[in-house]
């Protein structure tokens, strides 16, 4: 798998182009924006209106079974921008997501698996995640801290059965 080699150079690929192909493929990316759109709504674009989020107003939700919560830092048309943290001992199960994905650790260790292929991950870490790979994460016995940026808005509507955090 070919990787940038450097984090700086990650958000550099990422800012000039990495999610070009979900454009290409989404009709959205050239559609007027719905005017009765909520832009603190998982599911809905916002890319039609800038937006700066202070990580403490950012739209937050727990997953279901508490272990873990997620802040909406930025939902475009075209990718997706969040904070994830889980709770010592937490996993994210089996799934495949229908756009790409990358994982970039702040805190925390675990293991990544990723089409069969486990990875250990520690802070510094940055995952790239191809379209609809099989991927599957246990989490270490400490907190786990990351940013997950997904190509393209439809994965984080996973999210919407999440509750919004206090």
């Amino acid at each position: 798998m070919r990787s940038p080699s450097s984090p700086a150079a990650l958000v550099l690929t990422f800012l000039l182009g990495a999610c070009t192909s979900v454009a290409l493929q989404s009709s959205a990316a050239t559609d007027a924006p719905d005017a009765d759109a909520d832009p603190k709504d998982p599911a809905q674009p916002s890319a039609a209106k800038a937006t700066v989020v202070a990580l403490a107003l950012a739209p937050s939700f727990t997953a279901p079974n508490g272990k873990a919560t997620v802040a909406h830092l930025a939902l475009g048309q075209n990718a997706y921008l969040g904070r994830l943290r889980m709770d010592a001992g937490a996993a994210v199960p089996v799934h495949r997501d229908p756009t790409e994905e990358y994982i970039h650790v702040l805190e925390g260790t675990g293991t990544m698996t990723i089409d069969g292929e486990t990875h250990a991950i520690a802070p510094g870490t940055t995952i790239y995640m191809p379209a609809n790979a099989e991927v599957s994460y246990q989490n270490g016995d400490q907190e786990m801290v990351a940013l997950q940026v997904f190509a393209g808005p439809e994965p984080v509507a996973k999210y919407q059965a999440w509750t919004p955090a206090e």
